[in-house]
């Protein structure tokens, strides 16, 4: 498949990449450190659903923290990223929201509101901000010993916040979800924000798109293989951003440097999705799993010949 071909019908913002951009350090916290922002966002959780958190039982284990709060609530900080997360202790179907609660707009300012109430513009760094992103929301229906559905009806709200560093989003997992239960009742708050030293170290040339379209192209074909249909004529649904990167929670990082994030979709007799991340600079900075890249072992390659034969 031809790149420009490809670019032309990507949708995102990959055109908006610089031709220069900062590569930051991320700053490396001890479990002291993390245990006190816990704290801090504990504190401010208590304001917002008006209960007491000093009752707390802490539990440091080698790679995360648990605490075990009142009322069945709990949290948890992850070593390796410092994310964090806190739930309420609230039932699945306690709370849920009325039909004329529906309204998405309002649902919008309600995460922003309590976003402001638990201050989590403090947990950025230097030159960092969230904003907001999107909005989910979780339903759910039920039928009877007749066999008669009940309505649809809205259990939870989730806003997602996005941490930016400098002008460029930070990739990746939602930097902070907030989900509400009705009348803004908090269900839980997590974070994913790794906080930068503030200072660039570096002053690193972007590829072009083109070229991020090359190398996503070679990790797609390599996953596809050999066949009579061409990939290119599966795809439907294609989109490239670009920004930093942030690993999974579990994964320590020490740069935050620039990547294209690329997500295709094909159609056929079993849809598939793909999510390819490619670095945005010649020197790689954080590695990351490239598709493709290493050739197959020799149990993968017997899998796939097992099942290309159970198929015929």
């Amino acid at each position: 498949m031809d790149n420009k071909l490809f670019l032309d019908n990507m949708v995102g913002t990959y055109n908006t990449a610089p031709s220069h951009a900062e590569i930051y350090s991320v700053r490396q916290l001890s479990v002291d450190e993390l245990n006190a922002k816990m704290k801090r966002l504990l504190r401010y959780t208590s304001d917002v659903c008006k209960t007491s958190t000093d009752r707390a039982d802490w539990s440091v284990q080698q790679d995360r923290t648990l605490v075990r709060l009142p009322k069945g609530g709990r949290a948890i900080i992850h070593h390796a990223s410092g994310a964090m997360k806190i739930t309420t202790g609230l039932q699945p179907m306690e709370l849920m929201f009325e039909e004329k609660d529906y309204c998405k707009d309002d649902h919008i300012k309600m995460t922003e509101s309590v976003f402001k109430k638990l201050n989590l513009d403090e947990f950025t760094g230097q030159k960092e901000s969230l904003q907001f992103e999107k909005l989910w929301q979780i339903k759910a229906a039920a039928v009877n010993r007749e066999q008669k559905f009940a309505a649809i009806r809205l259990c939870r709200v989730i806003g997602a916040f996005r941490h930016f560093a400098g002008n460029l989003p930070v990739l990746g997992p939602a930097s902070v979800a907030i989900k509400l239960a009705s009348n803004g009742s908090l269900d839980s708050v997590q974070t994913l924000i790794r906080e930068t030293s503030g200072e660039a170290i570096e002053w690193a040339p972007i590829i072009s798109a083109e070229e991020a379209a090359d190398k996503v192209l070679l990790q797609l074909s390599s996953l596809m293989g050999k066949s009579s249909v061409d990939f290119s004529e599966l795809i439907t649904k294609q989109s490239m951003h670009f920004g930093y990167i942030s690993l999974a929670k579990r994964k320590s990082q020490r740069i935050l440097a620039p990547h294209y994030v690329a997500a295709i979709s094909l159609r056929g007799k079993d849809a598939q999705a793909y999510q390819f991340v490619v670095p945005a600079t010649e020197k790689l900075y954080e590695s990351t799993c490239n598709t493709g890249s290493h050739a197959f072992t020799n149990q993968v390659a017997r899998n796939r010949f097992t099942a290309q034969n159970n198929c015929k």
